[in-house]
């Protein structure tokens, strides 16, 4: 789904945009992600994922016992080991504005994708 040559920067937004849509699969509640969403400066992906408040195990046991998107979530998971930088620091550091926008490309990048392989449930 991805490629491993890309900027650490541009991963993590690929990964926040996964656990976005994770989130969404999982609780009805949860808004679907736009591909019009901008991150500003100030962010670190760190704290964009946490304030996700994912609780993986819980939030996949429930959609499972609830039948809720139980394929897509297989595919949406499978998705993630690949996603995650390999500089911790892209992940933690506030983003500058070179960072920012390779976190914004990355994740308007795997929005598509995921939009593009999980079309009834993204559009």
């Amino acid at each position: 789904m991805t490629e491993q040559n890309e900027s650490g920067h541009r991963l993590a937004g690929r990964l926040y945009a996964t656990l976005r849509v994770l989130k969404f699969l999982t609780r009805a509640d949860s808004p679907k992600p736009a591909l019009e969403d901008e991150f500003k400066e100030k962010d670190s992906p760190r704290q964009l994922i946490d304030a996700l408040r994912l609780d993986p195990f819980e939030d996949l046991l429930a959609a499972v016992h609830r039948g809720r998107h139980v394929k897509a979530l297989g595919e949406v998971f499978r998705a993630i080991p690949a996603l995650v930088p390999l500089r911790e620091a892209a992940l933690k550091d506030n983003l500058g504005t070179r960072p920012l926008a390779e976190f914004n490309a990355g994740y308007r990048a795997q929005l598509a994708e995921l939009k593009e392989a999980l079309p009834k449930l993204l559009d």
